[in-house]
């Protein structure tokens, strides 16, 4: 647990590091020539080792070849990379093929496995943009090469899988064999035998390896099994190790991790997303060796998950920094629209971000009667005094004013960071170049991340820890008619991609005031669902409110930021409760 809990100060320290991700790519071409010049020393001479003709090197043939295979389709990216020189493109095209061939000398069946999903994500991410023959050619090449080279029988891992055929044909016949495959079958039967009663709790750490023990003892197992501790695959231990929640929570640091470098495909961060593969690829690995081995059974697997996931988040977050940094000079229009009433405390901090970088602000006002649209017309002249239809039918009213070729949706209660304007730049200058070169828009609307600020503190969790879709290109959508909860919606084939930079919410005063606004939201919603009393309304209403705030605190974590975590859930509740009591 150590080990793992290292991967915090990795990462805090890695994303430190500014120009240290060619020392990163660098070194995975050095060790894929490591790994790859060792393993045909080792296959050539005739080596032998724990496990016969199978390259282990420092650890053993599972670790060796996995890690050996993703260090090889980390490098992806860099093959395709413009602006290398031949002798560095050369060198990473013989580090993929060194590491290859160090994989497929270890004999390990089950990283291989995880050639499937990771050429299914290759096309759907670092693809994508891809010319044809990159985006279907490569893993085509490398599909085909893998089947011509597993055929050869002088490779460990092509016996291993002829051995693993040839297992799998005993069990369609009836018989229980005792191979590797054999062994793990029966383990995992074993594992869900001694669960069967103990779904929730698991039978707790070491209660396997005393199951697997009776068993044996009782001739219901093969003795070659006795040294094993775990049942050789990682959902299975975290099963009988504490039960669905610790299953649950071993789902979810794969998921989490893996989520965080998907989602860089949905942004416009083209150079960031090339170290986000190197990490998705290693977390996809590690989550298919995890069905054929008990990883976080052994430290070594640990330690390389938490390496290759706390640097390469770090290094994802460096290259971030330094892609927004650089000065875009875009020449897209952008049109930023905000409907208003009675928000002169707030308004000023909410266009001032906006004057000198948007190209057109546009501000209906409905009857404000504090000095709103004055403050509005400091920033912009098209400032509108209108009536109030409804929030949905205003919003529709102010997209349809706008005259840019890209239109922002804000609330007065909301600031652009730099970083998010930044971002903005670069995916705007983005499709002017794909313009430029015919190729098609990869995005037509962008969802903007929501960062909370109430009652004096910034809450990360939670369900108003929102990404609403706020940029949208000139007729690529529209706004519902709702009265409340208004949403921009997109055509059918409008595609949406998603900006990692925050948009800062600040949706409260003060307490009374979200009790005010909060209570307002109830009134409107429940008059647009129209009142329909029954005599078990308010039980309804209770129950959904209880249901409401264990989903915010507890199940989406807003205990995690404190006393305003639990107000917010609270008054969310107590909304929830008025607005189905109506």
């Amino acid at each position: 647990m150590l080990r793992l809990a290292l991967i915090i100060p990795l990462f805090l320290f890695v994303r430190r590091l500014d120009g240290w991700d060619e020392a990163w790519w660098l070194g995975l071409v050095i060790g894929a020539w490591v790994m790859g010049l060792f393993a045909w020393w080792f296959f050539l001479t005739g080596q032998t080792a724990t496990y016969e003709q199978r390259v282990e090197g420092a650890t053993n043939p599972i670790y060796f070849g996995g890690i050996a295979l993703a260090f090889a389709v980390m490098l992806v990216p860099k093959l395709t990379e413009s602006g290398l020189t031949p002798l560095f493109r050369g060198a990473v095209i013989g580090a993929v093929a060194m590491a290859f061939s160090a994989s497929l000398f270890s004999g390990s069946r089950g990283a291989w496995l995880a050639l499937l999903p990771m050429v299914a994500l290759y096309s759907l991410t670092l693809g994508r943009r891809q010319p044809a023959h990159w985006r279907y050619g490569l893993p085509v090449l490398a599909g085909f090469g893998a089947l011509f080279i597993l055929t050869l029988p002088s490779v460990p891992t092509s016996q291993r899988f002829m051995e693993g055929f040839f297992e799998i044909n005993q069990w369609i016949d009836g018989e229980i064999t005792e191979g590797a495959l054999g062994r793990r079958w029966q383990m995992w039967l074993i594992a869900m035998e001694a669960m069967r009663d103990h779904w929730l709790t698991g039978i707790g750490p070491g209660g396997f390896s005393q199951a697997l023990q009776s068993a044996i003892a009782a001739g219901e197992a093969s003795s070659l099994m006795s040294p094993y501790r775990h049942p050789h695959n990682q959902y299975l231990s975290a099963l009988t190790d504490g039960g669905l929640g610790l299953l649950l929570l071993w789902v979810l640091l794969l998921g989490s991790a893996g989520r965080r470098f998907y989602r860089l495909y949905s942004s416009g961060l083209h150079k960031t997303r090339a170290l986000g593969w190197a990490g998705l690829s290693a977390v996809t690995l590690l989550a298919v060796m995890s069905l054929s081995e008990s990883i976080f059974e052994r430290n070594v697997g640990i330690v390389w998950f938490g390496f290759l996931t706390a640097t390469s988040m770090g290094l994802v977050q460096v290259q971030r920094r330094r892609e927004l940094a650089v000065p875009i000079n875009r020449k897209q229009r952008l049109s930023v629209i905000i409907i208003t009433k009675n928000e002169s405390d707030r308004i000023v901090q909410c266009l001032t971000p906006l004057k000198g970088w948007a190209d057109e602000i546009i501000v209906l006002d409905s009857g404000s009667e504090d000095g709103t649209p004055e403050i509005a017309r400091r920033f912009t002249e098209k400032v509108h005094d209108t009536d109030w239809p409804g929030y949905g039918k205003q919003k529709q009213r102010a997209l349809a004013m706008a005259s840019g070729d890209w239109i922002l949706s804000i609330d007065a209660d909301e600031v652009l960071s730099d970083a998010l304007k930044a971002e903005i730049d670069l995916v705007l200058k983005q499709t002017e170049q794909d313009q430029h070169t015919d190729t098609p828009a990869e995005f037509d609307a962008y969802t903007l991340p929501w960062l909370t600020h109430a009652f004096g503190q910034t809450l990360k969790h939670g369900r108003w820890s929102r990404t609403p879709l706020r940029l949208i290109r000139q007729g690529q959508g529209h706004f519902t008619d709702a009265v409340v909860h208004e949403t921009l919606i997109p055509l059918a084939k409008a595609r949406v991609g998603h900006l990692d930079s925050p948009l800062h919410h600040y949706p409260y005063r003060h307490i009374a005031h979200a009790e005010s606004k909060l209570g307002q939201y109830a009134q409107l919603s429940a008059s647009a669902r129209g009142h329909h009393s029954t005599t078990g309304a308010k039980p309804w209403a209770m129950a959904r409110a209880v249901i409401n705030f264990l989903d915010n605190y507890l199940f989406r974590g807003a205990c995690l930021d404190g006393r305003a975590g639990f107000t917010l859930s609270r008054l969310i509740a107590r909304y929830t409760y008025q607005k189905y009591s109506a």
